[in-house]
């Protein structure tokens, strides 16, 4: 196998990304990546960077990455763990990620002339809607994930977590009866006949040029299979080794030349933030070094920007171990170069992709991207099926906090027949109108697009009107006309025993905890800031609202202070 002591400078510049981040871990057992740069793992000559093939349409491929590479044999398409996210929700600018843009990418590696093989860990469907919404367009979601990594080129699919409890057999309907592709794979299944002709122990890939035969095949790992199995025991898992002797068996008749792991796992010990985290990636990599690339999970939102690689003894290939990071924000590519060596036929290069607007569709080309239009006939289907109406309504934690009362939301919107905050706080209601929050609804209507209908996806809704999921709280535009935008109820709560009873102490108090107290001491300020921190990042989180980073409540409250 071909090494070298000094990091290359062919890895692109990563920005760093805006999501959350959590802390790195210790790794063991790992020759470590170092720099910004493929490690001792890689080629040692230096080449120009393959030529573009002229495209179509669709956005253009960055110098910055791919520096120095060749044309390999093939390259591998890495992802996971994408957690019902199809796309940025525009909210706010920068957003990484979805599958539009994934679909770009792979369009941009084809158009160099590179064949991919796409291949996903899985976690591809949410468990929970966002904003605390029921999961009722997951499925939905699902079903349109799968047919845009269809349209991309997938090969399989691992079953992961998320898949299992959705629960799998639902899935399963909607997709792999009637889908060969992406395959689904989990080869430690052990009671693959409730599913009968929908998970798969391994996939054969062929890149359509030079002869070799890929190998892909999914392990769910101890750590998930305890995670599954307190939340749904129907799914179950086990015996990985004889899974995997058994794949490579298989594969091994089919003359395989490169076995892939997509490894429902971790490569992390434990740690403060993840006290159960085991390497058991790092494990099965050293049991199985038959599989020289291995895809595991990650514990954050945004992956390190190289790969470990597992030592495997003197004079043995090292195993390369990719992570992806979570809600499809990123991917990796892996390029795979035949060397001629029987005991180290392959060398591989590794870039990992944060999927940002430079992989946008250029405008006026949407029709052109089959992925881009799936997004548009889910919105559609949103409309079409009336999906705001599927959400149940539920009490407002007012209704408990004040026993016997039935507290409504009254709309404070400038289409409401009456404005009725307006009448005793004129001064706030001004604030609120030159604010960005009183036009929050047709910002859905009218600006979104691409897929356009944002206005009937409750998991926009939810953070665009009063009081969506409560009772009394938006339905639709017909409904609950005065509830559109963000009013003064989605941050006070429904106010209808305040306006009966403007007096009462009890209610003013439940509806504005974030007032400030007489002889208010530094603790209490800080502890109420927060607080109301908080409450603004029930809708600006890290996904939809970017600019909150790096102090947003200081820089944002201002503009409506009232």
């Amino acid at each position: 196998m071909t090494t070298h002591d000094e990091p290359r400078a062919d890895a692109a510049n990563r920005k760093p990304g805006l999501a959350f981040k959590l802390l790195a871990v210790p790794l063991v057992t790992l020759s470590a990546v170092l720099g910004l740069g493929f490690a001792k793992w890689c080629r040692t000559s230096c080449y120009e960077p393959a030529p573009t093939a002229p495209q179509s349409a669709g956005p253009k491929l960055s110098d910055r990455y791919f520096q120095k590479w060749e044309k390999p044999d093939f390259v591998l398409l890495l992802s996971g763990q994408q957690h019902g996210y199809l796309l940025p929700c525009g909210c706010s600018d920068p957003q990484y990620g979805g599958l539009v843009r994934r679909y770009n990418l792979v369009q941009m590696l084809r158009a160099r002339g590179w064949d991919v093989v796409a291949v996903d860990v899985g976690d591809v469907p949410q468990m929970k809607g966002p904003a605390g919404l029921a999961n009722v367009q997951g499925q939905l979601k699902y079903a349109t994930a799968m047919k845009a990594m269809k349209a991309i080129g997938y090969k399989a699919v691992g079953v992961g977590e998320y898949e299992a409890v959705a629960p799998l057999s639902k899935l399963m309907d909607e997709w792999a009866l009637n889908e060969p592709e992406p395959r689904i794979l989990a080869a430690n299944l052990t009671n693959r006949d409730e599913y009968p002709g929908q998970i798969f122990d391994w996939k054969l890939a062929q890149p359509k040029k030079g002869g070799l035969k890929v190998g892909i095949t999914v392990i769910v790992g101890p750590i998930v299979e305890e995670k599954v199995k307190a939340k749904d025991p129907t799914p179950k898992f086990g015996d990985t080794a004889g899974a995997l002797n058994k794949a490579l068996a298989e594969m091994a008749k089919e003359g395989v030349d490169l076995p892939v792991l997509l490894y429902q796992g971790y490569v992390a010990t434990p740690n403060k933030q993840f006290p159960k985290m085991q390497p058991e990636g790092i494990e099965c990599a050293k049991a199985f070094p038959q599989f020289r690339v291995m895809l595991c999970l990650d514990e954050s939102d945004e992956p390190p920007a190289n790969p470990l690689f597992v030592d495997q003894g003197p004079g043995k290939p090292k195993t390369l171990v990719a992570r992806v990071g979570h809600k499809a924000k990123y991917v990796s590519v892996v390029g795979v170069y035949k060397t001629g060596k029987p005991n180290d036929p392959f060398e591989f290069r590794y870039q990992s992709i944060e999927l940002g607007e430079e992989f946008n569709t250029p405008k006026g080309e949407e029709a052109q991207n089959p992925v881009a239009r799936l997004m548009e006939d889910y919105t559609k289907e949103l409309k079409n099926g009336n999906y705001l109406a599927q959400y149940p309504q539920t009490k407002h934690p007012f209704a408990v906090a004040m026993a016997g009362s039935t507290p409504e939301y009254v709309g404070s919107s400038v289409v409401a027949a009456a404005d009725v905050c307006k009448k005793c706080h004129g001064n706030a209601y001004d604030v609120w109108k030159s604010s960005k929050h009183s036009h929050a609804y047709q910002t859905l209507v009218k600006d979104a697009k691409n897929p356009s209908n944002r206005q009937f996806d409750a998991e926009c809704i939810v953070c665009h009107t009063v009081g969506f999921g409560y009772k009394s709280g938006f339905e639709s535009l017909e409904k609950t006309p005065k509830l559109i935008n963000v009013g003064c109820e989605s941050c006070h709560g429904p106010a209808s025993e305040h306006v009966k009873n403007p007096q009462n102490k009890d209610w003013y108090a439940l509806l504005n905890p974030w007032k400030p107290g007489k002889n208010e001491t530094p603790a209490e300020e800080a502890k109420r800031i927060n607080l109301t921190d908080a409450m603004c990042q029930r809708c600006h989180d890290s996904d939809n609202d970017v600019t909150w980073t790096h102090k947003g409540f200081e820089r944002k409250w201002p503009l409506i202070d009232h």
